[in-house]
């Protein structure tokens, strides 16, 4: 049984699709976690109880390659009004959250 060059790209090809797919449903779940932390700390309600993947852009940082991620997600403060929000998570996993102007 030979194994040619193409057979070899092929499967590092999968492999790397898998691996992105796998890192991208992690980091989601982290950012998830991360928004449900910080508005229970304000006593908002998280809406849905999901984040949405908007932006991903490349970052070369020292000599590194990562991916920075955008999630929106939506909240409330007083269980009718729905306000926007979203976090951006770097590849270190810095988290730089953002809320709409919203009633206290």
């Amino acid at each position: 049984m030979y194994i040619s060059l193409s057979d070899i790209c092929i499967a590092l090809g999968l492999a790397s699709i898998l691996y992105a797919w796998w890192a991208n449903i992690r980091a989601r779940e982290y950012a998830l976690s991360y928004v449900k932390k910080h508005c229970q700390s304000l006593d908002l309600q998280l809406l849905d109880d999901t984040v949405a993947g908007t932006k991903w852009r490349i970052s070369w940082k020292n000599g590194q390659i990562g991916v920075i991620r955008q999630y929106d997600f939506e909240f409330t403060s007083n269980g009718i009004a729905r306000y926007p929000g979203n976090v951006i998570m770097t590849p270190s996993r810095k988290m730089d959250i953002w809320l709409s102007p919203h009633q206290i």
